[in-house]
């Protein structure tokens, strides 16, 4: 009887667990499926703003213009001595190896920085990286926070896009650099890191000729729209790090908690055989008893 009861309890706790993960799974999905439409349009976006920065930088080789000298965010600082990490996990569990994953590039990121002789101050963004890297390495951080249970929001983007810009223009930094997750799927995630700032100068596969180069037009002038443009594509690519980690993060939460939802339902599932057949074996024990104390009294009787 007494193991009847530790099944029973056993039971209990499992349909709690199973309750619980299931209800995780359909939050998380829920969540996925905003953030997710919000990413693919914000990547197509970026993609093609990236497209007319080469272009622009095709004009310029076309005019012997240097873009490096129009622009800040372009200019290489020539003896680095200090850099930005914005370092992106979740700030909770419970979503698989997503946040042992991001906090392990994070962490070599912050390594690799300091072995160039680079002064290092980590931005973290998620509860769980901010415990990791103060374990696991000697990490100086510039400011923590968590995530808003809205996810990511225009308000927070631009405050983030303000405090990274300010701090690389007023020369606190050097350099700026990106520790997150790139979302594909919610099974296909990849932990990467990517340099902010500054931004990387890409050659255009097709470069276009001079004459083609030629048929832009510019009003005001081209340093004036070079510069809103690259300031528009430098928040574009923090506001894409930003949903791509919170996709990958609520991917990651919603297969992990669909697979804990079905091992527990195998787990209660193997309970109910253990406990049927332990019920059996009781019911059994007792019909057996009945019997032999009918025929006791039977004897005794005659």
């Amino acid at each position: 009887m007494q193991k009847l009861v530790e099944i029973r309890r056993r039971m209990d706790v499992v349909r709690s667990i199973q309750s619980i993960a299931r209800t995780m799974a359909t939050v998380a999905s829920a969540k996925l499926s905003r953030t997710r439409e919000r990413a693919a349009g914000m990547r197509t976006f970026t993609d093609r703003l990236r497209t007319m920065i080469r272009r622009q930088e095709a004009y310029a080789a076309s005019r012997g213009l240097d873009l490096k000298a129009l622009s800040p965010f372009l200019a290489e600082r020539p003896q680095p001595t200090r850099a930005l990490v914005l370092h992106l996990s979740a700030d909770r569990g419970m979503c698989g190896s997503y946040n042992i994953s991001i906090n392990r590039v994070g962490l070599e990121l912050v390594e690799s920085l300091g072995a160039r002789g680079l002064e290092v101050e980590v931005f973290a963004k998620g509860a769980k990286g901010e415990r990791h890297l103060t374990k696991k390495g000697n990490v100086t951080f510039a400011e923590t926070e968590g995530w808003l249970r809205a996810g990511v929001t225009e308000d927070e983007v631009d405050r983030i896009f303000d405090r990274i810009c300010g701090g690389y223009l007023d020369g606190t930094y050097d350099e700026v650099w990106c520790a997150y997750t790139q979302f594909f799927t919610p099974l296909k995630r990849l932990p990467t890191a990517v340099r902010l700032l500054p931004l990387a100068s890409e050659r255009a596969e097709d470069a276009r000729s001079e004459a083609e180069a030629a048929r832009w037009f510019y009003e005001p002038a081209f340093d004036q729209i070079l510069s809103e443009l690259l300031q528009m594509f430098l928040r574009l690519q923090i506001e894409d790090v930003l949903l791509e980690s919170y996709a990958s993060e609520q991917g990651a939460r919603m297969i992990t908690m669909e697979e804990a939802t079905e091992r527990a339902g195998k787990m209660l599932q193997l309970l109910r055989v253990q406990h049927n057949r332990l019920r059996r074996e009781s019911i059994t024990t007792d019909l057996l008893g009945v019997l032999f104390a009918s025929r006791l009294r039977e004897k005794t009787g005659s």
